[in-house]
C-alpha cells in the first residue's frame, strides 16, 4: 500500500464508487473539473447520477471534483440540498482536498454516496458464482505535511473503517442472496 501522503499519479484508475448499487464511475484523467449531477439540455455532467437510487437529492450541478497537480479536490457549486465529505458538510463554493477511502454523499442521510478509490488491476479469477469483480481499497490516514491529533487520526480512521465495513457488509449480503436456493 502506498502512503506517500500524495495521490498516485494520474492513470492508475480513481474512481467513485457508487456504494448503494456497487457502481464504478471512473474519473478521466484528462479532465481538470469532473461535474457531478444530473443531465439537463446545457449541462451534461462528468458523472451523470440521474439513473441511481435517491438522485432526487441530487441537483443537476451538485458538485465538483478539481484536478490541480494531481492532488483532487472536491467542491459543493451550490447544490439544494449540501454536498458531505467524511459527514461534514462542505460550505458552497469551498475547495476540500480528497484523500484515498473518503466518503462523500450527495445530499444529507447518506443516500446517494460515494468513496473516492484508488481502482487496481487484481489477478483475474475464473467466473463463478462464489466470486465477485474485485476492487482493492487504499487508504491514506495521515497528510504527512499536517500534524493531526491523535483525537482527529482515530476519529478519521473509525469513520473510513466504518465506510469499508459498510460496503463489505453490503457485497456479502448480495453474495448470501445469490447463494439462497
Amino acid at each position: 500500500m502506498q502512503n506517500s501522503g500524495r495521490l498516485p499519479a494520474i492513470g492508475l484508475g480513481l474512481e467513485l464508487f457508487h456504494v448503494q448499487t456497487d457502481t464504478s464511475f471512473a474519473l478521466l484523467p484528462t479532465l481538470t473539473t469532473i461535474r457531478i449531477g444530473k443531465p439537463k439540455s446545457h449541462f451534461l455532467g462528468d458523472i451523470n447520477v440521474s439513473d441511481l437510487p435517491n438522485a432526487n437529492f441530487v441537483s443537476r450541478n451538485h458538485a465538483e471534483i478539481q484536478i490541480e497537480k494531481n492532488i483532487y479536490y472536491l467542491v459543493d457549486v451550490g447544490s439544494s440540498n449540501g454536498t458531505f465529505l467524511n459527514n461534514t458538510r462542505l460550505e458552497e463554493k469551498k475547495r476540500y482536498r480528497l484523500n484515498l477511502g473518503d466518503k462523500i454523499d450527495l445530499g444529507p442521510g447518506s443516500k446517494v454516496t460515494f468513496l473516492f478509490l484508488s481502482k487496481q488491476k487484481v489477478a483475474p479469477e475464473p467466473p463463478t458464482s462464489l466470486n465477485n469483480p474485485g476492487t482493492v481499497i487504499q487508504l491514506e490516514f495521515v497528510d504527512p505535511n499536517a500534524k493531526p491529533s491523535i483525537k482527529e487520526g482515530l476519529s478519521k480512521f473509525f469513520s473510513i473503517f466504518g465506510n469499508i465495513l459498510n460496503y463489505t457488509w453490503r457485497s456479502l449480503k448480495k453474495l448470501f442472496k445469490k447463494l439462497r436456493p
